[in-house]
Protein backbone atom coordinates (compact mmCIF):
# COMPACT_ATOMS: atom_id res chain seq x y z
CA UNK A 1 0.00 0.00 0.00
CA UNK A 2 1.44 3.80 -0.98
CA UNK A 3 2.01 6.12 1.80
CA UNK A 4 0.67 9.88 1.17
CA UNK A 5 0.95 12.78 3.07
CA UNK A 6 -1.90 13.56 5.52
CA UNK A 7 -2.71 16.61 2.90
CA UNK A 8 -1.29 17.96 -0.25
CA UNK A 9 -1.14 21.61 1.09
CA UNK A 10 -0.12 22.92 -2.32
CA UNK A 11 -3.74 21.60 -4.06
CA UNK A 12 -5.63 22.38 -1.19
CA UNK A 13 -4.61 25.94 -1.76
CA UNK A 14 -5.26 25.50 -5.42
CA UNK A 15 -8.96 23.87 -5.09
CA UNK A 16 -9.10 27.12 -2.24
CA UNK A 17 -7.97 30.05 -5.12
CA UNK A 18 -5.58 30.31 -2.64
CA UNK A 19 -7.12 31.88 -0.01
CA UNK A 20 -6.09 31.09 2.76
CA UNK A 21 -8.63 32.70 5.72
CA UNK A 22 -11.38 30.01 4.31
CA UNK A 23 -8.77 27.30 4.02
CA UNK A 24 -8.06 28.03 7.84
CA UNK A 25 -11.76 28.32 8.58
CA UNK A 26 -12.71 25.42 6.98
CA UNK A 27 -9.88 23.79 8.42
CA UNK A 28 -10.78 24.97 11.74
CA UNK A 29 -14.60 23.82 11.01
CA UNK A 30 -13.49 20.20 9.97
CA UNK A 31 -10.90 19.82 13.19
CA UNK A 32 -13.68 20.98 15.21
CA UNK A 33 -16.29 18.42 13.89
CA UNK A 34 -13.42 15.37 13.20
CA UNK A 35 -14.64 13.82 17.27
CA UNK A 36 -18.32 13.61 16.23
CA UNK A 37 -17.53 12.25 12.78
CA UNK A 38 -15.07 9.37 14.25
CA UNK A 39 -17.62 9.32 16.95
CA UNK A 40 -20.26 7.99 14.60
CA UNK A 41 -18.27 5.76 12.82
CA UNK A 42 -17.00 3.92 15.64
CA UNK A 43 -20.85 3.59 16.98
CA UNK A 44 -21.53 2.14 13.39
CA UNK A 45 -18.64 -0.18 13.85
CA UNK A 46 -19.53 -1.30 17.24
CA UNK A 47 -22.90 -1.98 15.96
CA UNK A 48 -22.22 -3.22 12.76
CA UNK A 49 -25.05 -1.11 11.15
CA UNK A 50 -23.63 -1.21 7.21
CA UNK A 51 -25.95 1.55 5.69
CA UNK A 52 -24.76 4.05 8.60
CA UNK A 53 -21.12 3.23 8.60
CA UNK A 54 -21.25 3.81 4.50
CA UNK A 55 -22.84 6.81 5.13
CA UNK A 56 -20.56 7.64 7.54
CA UNK A 57 -17.16 6.49 5.26
CA UNK A 58 -18.83 8.87 2.52
CA UNK A 59 -19.58 12.27 4.43
CA UNK A 60 -15.54 11.93 5.91
CA UNK A 61 -14.14 11.46 2.34
CA UNK A 62 -16.52 14.26 1.01
CA UNK A 63 -15.01 16.36 3.32
CA UNK A 64 -11.35 14.83 3.44
CA UNK A 65 -11.35 16.06 -0.36
CA UNK A 66 -11.34 19.37 0.12
CA UNK A 67 -8.44 19.02 1.68
CA UNK A 68 -6.87 16.97 -0.40
CA UNK A 69 -6.34 14.39 1.71
CA UNK A 70 -6.02 11.34 -0.34
CA UNK A 71 -4.74 9.01 2.16
CA UNK A 72 -8.00 9.78 4.26
CA UNK A 73 -9.96 10.00 1.61
CA UNK A 74 -8.88 6.52 0.18
CA UNK A 75 -8.98 4.98 3.37
CA UNK A 76 -12.70 6.29 3.83
CA UNK A 77 -13.53 5.15 0.24
CA UNK A 78 -12.69 1.49 1.38
CA UNK A 79 -14.95 1.84 4.13
CA UNK A 80 -17.85 3.09 2.38
CA UNK A 81 -17.43 0.63 -0.63
CA UNK A 82 -16.86 -2.25 2.23
CA UNK A 83 -20.16 -1.43 4.01
CA UNK A 84 -22.21 -0.84 0.87
CA UNK A 85 -20.97 -4.49 -0.07
CA UNK A 86 -21.89 -6.20 3.11
CA UNK A 87 -18.24 -7.28 3.51
CA UNK A 88 -18.45 -7.26 7.47
CA UNK A 89 -15.58 -9.27 7.94
CA UNK A 90 -13.76 -6.29 6.26
CA UNK A 91 -15.16 -2.52 8.22
CA UNK A 92 -13.13 -3.52 11.55
CA UNK A 93 -9.92 -3.07 9.67
CA UNK A 94 -10.68 -0.45 6.91
CA UNK A 95 -12.13 1.78 10.18
CA UNK A 96 -9.18 1.61 11.94
CA UNK A 97 -7.11 2.80 9.17
CA UNK A 98 -9.70 5.19 8.89
CA UNK A 99 -9.14 6.48 12.07
CA UNK A 100 -5.42 6.55 11.76
CA UNK A 101 -5.41 8.95 8.51
CA UNK A 102 -8.40 10.97 10.08
CA UNK A 103 -5.81 11.67 13.21
CA UNK A 104 -2.95 12.12 10.41
CA UNK A 105 -5.31 14.58 8.65
CA UNK A 106 -6.66 16.49 11.73
CA UNK A 107 -2.83 16.61 13.16
CA UNK A 108 -1.60 18.12 10.13
CA UNK A 109 -4.37 20.62 10.13
CA UNK A 110 -3.75 21.70 13.71
CA UNK A 111 -0.14 22.37 12.93
CA UNK A 112 -0.98 24.88 9.55
CA UNK A 113 -3.94 26.08 12.16
CA UNK A 114 -1.50 26.85 15.07
CA UNK A 115 1.59 27.78 13.31
CA UNK A 116 0.48 29.23 9.91
CA UNK A 117 1.83 28.16 6.60
CA UNK A 118 5.22 26.77 5.62
CA UNK A 119 7.02 29.07 3.72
Amino acid sequence: MESYPAIDLAAALERFDGDQELFLTLAGLFVERSAEALAALQTALAEQDLPMLAKEAHKLKGSALEFCARATVDAAAQLEESARQSAAHEVAALGARVHAELQRLTAALRTIIEKGFPS
